[in-house]
């Protein structure tokens, strides 16, 4: 279940709980909020695993395109040594796979580049995302904490006799 889902049930629980009057405190039953809290702490790790296999899809676009370099550049060191039979054709051949080992070395530049740039946005994404709704959930949790103890206290203050 997505986060945001699980912490709008958290304020629900909140809002539906029993009012004590006269406190502004809610009671709310624990089970339910062991439950919502339990199904958090679960969707938590699943946003981090995306955040980890974005960097997997990454380090796999890194090694595609050094594989497609290196077999660029071995089919064009191929070419090269069938041409070089006469001279004319050994420089042609040679300044070819200078041309074709240039070309696929900034294409697999830019394709690292790119592939840098897209796991560095995405990393920051996923890592705002994770910080903004865990500092969001622990201030939700902090306020339903606080609003539990209130009512346990209030609880405790009825229990104890007048004196």
């Amino acid at each position: 279940m997505e986060l945001s889902n699980l912490i709008e049930k958290l304020e629900e629980l909140v809002s539906s709980g029993t009012g004590v009057p006269a406190t502004g405190r809610v009671l709310i039953e624990r089970d339910k909020l062991t439950g919502i809290v339990n199904l958090i702490r679960a969707a938590v790790p699943a946003d981090i695993q995306e955040a980890e296999d974005l960097l997997l899809m990454r380090e796999n676009l890194i090694n595609q395109a050094l594989l497609e370099a290196r077999h660029i550049r071995s089919t064009s060191e191929q070419e090269a040594k069938a041409r070089v039979s006469e001279s004319e054709i050994t420089k042609d051949a040679n300044r070819r796979s200078g041309e074709i080992i240039e070309e696929t070395q900034r294409k697999a530049q830019r394709i690292l580049d790119e592939t840098d740039i897209q796991a560095s946005a995405r990393r920051e994404g996923a890592n705002q995302y994770a910080q903004a709704a865990l500092l969001k959930l622990e201030e939700e949790i902090s306020q339903l904490l606080t609003t539990i103890r209130h009512g346990i206290e209030a609880l405790e203050t009825e229990k104890e006799p007048s004196t």
